[in-house]
């Protein structure tokens, strides 16, 4: 969305971004045009782009944190509410932990990199290690912040150790909370129906999903798809197995799932079922466009 212009694009007073180019931006930013080539007034736009802004957030933590651990892209098994708890909603809650988890490995993998570099090995072997050490620590994370502060241990294997403890505890604070307080805003992590976190995505959350990735109308399975690729959401049975190992998998699980997913599109407006095999997902504000 960056105007081509021959500035410095490098800073922007003291903001801060770790790279000038991701693939998260640029899935941030195709959403928000999609919502504003709706054209909607200003103040219908503002949620949806509330929804999704927050949402790319979510998940640009969780994709950074696992590109740190060297893991595959997060994936989500999203669960559309049922009367009764069902082998999706436990997959759920597994996936959600399974999330909430990579940041805070993400640290500590980060954390441990650092004392795997030829620099601080040999710090390390210097008799003078210590203050070699904490030049490297502030170098390579800003930590500590004033050397004439720190009173820890001047080892620098309880050095390293302390700083991994100091980053794990600021980012529980902190940092730590992305995952579960965005995702709960914005209408994906839920406890609707148990009293354990998971995936369970809203009818606002949907909606914004639609309005900014259908185009005029899609059919149904190819919109399930769509959501696989771009965010990593698993709702039906062709995704799952994309990802999940084999003795996880329950077909008819995840195509109840999946029906459950197509009657509240229905509900909302938003799908259209033309025969028993085939159903599409529309835009109501794109339903003129050819």
């Amino acid at each position: 969305m960056q105007p081509d212009i021959p500035d410095d694009l490098g800073r922007r007073g003291d903001s801060y971004l770790p790279y000038k180019a991701h693939p998260a931006f640029e899935a941030l930013g195709r959403d928000w045009l999609n919502i504003f080539e709706l054209k909607l007034p200003r103040f219908d736009a503002y949620p949806y782009l509330a929804i999704l802004g927050t949402l790319h957030l979510t998940l640009y933590q969780l994709v950074t944190a696992a590109a740190v651990c060297s893991d595959d892209r997060p994936s989500f098994v999203c669960e559309v509410v049922a009367p009764r708890k069902t082998l999706v909603r436990e997959l759920s809650v597994l996936s959600y932990q399974r999330n909430n988890e990579l940041p805070a490995r993400a640290v500590d993998e980060y954390v441990r990199k650092l004392g795997q570099t030829a620099e601080w090995k040999a710090a390390a072997a210097n008799p003078s290690a210590f203050p070699i050490c904490v030049k490297l620590a502030r170098d390579y994370a800003r930590w500590p912040q004033d050397e004439d502060d720190y009173e820890g241990p001047a080892e620098p294997e309880r050095l390293l150790a302390e700083f991994r403890r100091a980053a794990l505890q600021r980012h529980r604070r902190h940092v730590g909370c992305v995952h579960r307080s965005y995702g709960g805003g914005v209408g994906l992590v839920s406890r609707r129906g148990t009293n354990r976190l998971r995936y369970a995505p809203t009818d606002e959350l949907l909606k914004a999903l639609i309005l900014a990735n259908v185009p005029n109308r899609m059919e149904y399975g190819l919109f399930l798809s769509l959501l696989f690729e771009r965010y990593g959401f698993i709702f039906g049975e062709r995704e799952a197995q994309r990802v999940l190992a084999a003795e996880e998998i329950d077909k008819r699980a995840f195509q109840a799932n999946s029906e459950r997913l197509e009657t509240r599109l229905r509900t909302l407006g938003m799908l259209r079922r033309l025969s028993d095999a085939c159903a599409y997902v529309e835009n109501p504000l794109r339903r003129d466009v050819s």
